[in-house]
């Protein structure tokens, strides 16, 4: 939000517009490109770290939508999975490559769509 230049916020101001107006009506809608872009590249990037999901979800292999239970994911599944002692070849070894595959996709797709929401609403200012 700081990357909204002044003169816009001063332009506001000048038009006799409270403090509370130049930041819902001016600031905000200037940078709301950038905003929902940090949270979906913030979402994004917690979902591609495979540890600090492993340790959110408790290694509780629980499948259900209750937040206050425990849960398995994807990045559980593989933190769980591979501990060095799955030989090459075998389904387990495997399936630890296409979770990250998945992972892989999913974090891209996320991306993509936050780059194609700036492009579509940044406002460029001079």
């Amino acid at each position: 939000m700081r990357a909204v230049p002044g003169g816009l916020r001063e332009g506001a101001f000048g038009l006799g517009a409270t403090k509370r107006q130049v930041a819902t009506k001016v600031v905000f809608p200037a940078a709301i490109s950038g905003i929902v872009a940090s949270i979906v590249l913030g979402i994004s990037r917690g979902v591609g770290e495979t540890m600090i999901v492993l340790v959110a979800a408790g290694l509780q292999p629980n499948y259900g939508i209750d937040p206050r239970e425990g849960f398995a994911t994807i990045t559980t599944f593989i933190g769980a999975t591979a501990k060095g002692d799955n030989p090459v070849g075998t389904i387990g070894y495997e399936s630890i490559f296409a979770c990250g595959l998945v992972l892989f996709g999913l974090t891209l797709v996320m991306n993509m769509i936050a780059i194609r929401f700036v492009r579509k609403y940044r406002e460029v200012y001079e």
